[in-house]
């Protein structure tokens, strides 16, 4: 199934992925947060978020004006690069070119399960055209 880029059913199959991981579950086993995701070129598209309790996603849609953890944006391309793994999500934070808001030291600390989380989100087939 092909979901449209940063729709509410690719941020639904985004959390359904992260639980099929158990590397991701045990480093976050202690953790909660919440990511907000967006298009930084396309201001028409909603936003969309994840909340992960204790290492699972207890909740994945739009963004719903809870507090937000880390917020992620960069442009359409760039995300493209990024779910491709063209570019690495790490090179992508470290150059700036993913802009990130939140804890740079808390998401220093789970690095590893930030990684996955970055891949998770290029493994679901998606259409970018929007």
């Amino acid at each position: 199934m092909v979901a449209k880029f940063m729709s509410t059913e690719w941020i639904r199959l985004v959390g359904k992925q992260w639980d099929t991981h158990p590397e991701i579950q045990k480093d976050l086993k202690n953790f909660n947060a919440t990511w907000e995701y967006y298009i930084e070129d396309r201001p028409d598209i909603p936003h969309v978020m994840l909340f992960c309790k204790a290492g699972k996603v207890i909740y994945a849609g739009p963004s719903d004006g809870r507090r937000r953890d880390f917020i992620m944006w960069t442009s359409m391309d760039y995300w493209q690069k990024i779910l491709s793994g063209e570019i690495s999500g790490k090179s992508a934070l470290m150059t700036r070119r993913l802009k990130f808001k939140g804890s740079m030291m808390t998401a220093m600390k789970y690095m590893t399960p930030f990684n996955i989380h970055l891949n998770i989100l290029g493994e679901i087939p998606v259409d970018f055209d929007i």
